[in-house]
């Protein structure tokens, strides 16, 4: 979460770790998660507005995430929310995170948000792909990046059809 921050990512701040007592105390973030923003759209219609602003935010901090060598391993609605005061995008759960510079490992990163999507919100239309444009705009290394999501969705159909 350090590391993401350093990258300009927004997240929680880290306010103090009690090693005796294995816990620690983030800062509390004041809005909703994105799932419970697009579920709501859902239910009422989608603002377009609303959801290129997230989607933009989403694609941003990814790309800043994976040029940073920082893959988050869990990226799903439910670890994004959006700060009421200022309407931006906070990161959060960074326990599956990892350090890596190989395009495989970023374009599953990608794929778990975009199964996420196809599951939870899918009567949002395809969010993912005003996603992958901000993510274009954000990334360096987006090109193979997006080259290995396209093998790894591959993988992931095959793996549907057969098991």
């Amino acid at each position: 979460m350090t590391k993401a921050r350093r990258l300009g990512v927004a997240t929680p701040a880290l306010y103090a770790v009690d090693p005796l007592l294995h816990t620690l105390t983030f800062e509390y973030i004041e809005g909703p998660s994105v799932k419970d923003v697009l579920l709501d759209f859902g239910l009422t219609g989608v603002v377009e507005e609303r959801i290129n602003d997230i989607a933009g935010q989403i694609g941003n901090a990814i790309g800043k995430l994976h040029d940073g060598g920082l893959v988050h391993g869990d990226l799903t609605t439910s670890n994004m929310l959006l700060q009421s005061s200022t309407n931006n995008l906070v990161l959060i759960d960074f326990g599956l995170s990892f350090t890596s510079t190989l395009s495989e490992d970023k374009a599953v990163d990608l794929y778990v948000l975009e199964r996420a999507l196809i599951s939870m919100h899918s009567s949002c239309g395809n969010v993912m792909d005003r996603i992958l444009v901000a993510y274009r705009k954000s990334s360096k290394q987006w090109c193979a990046t997006l080259n290995k999501l396209a093998q790894v969705r591959q993988r992931g159909r095959k793996r549907t059809m057969v098991g």
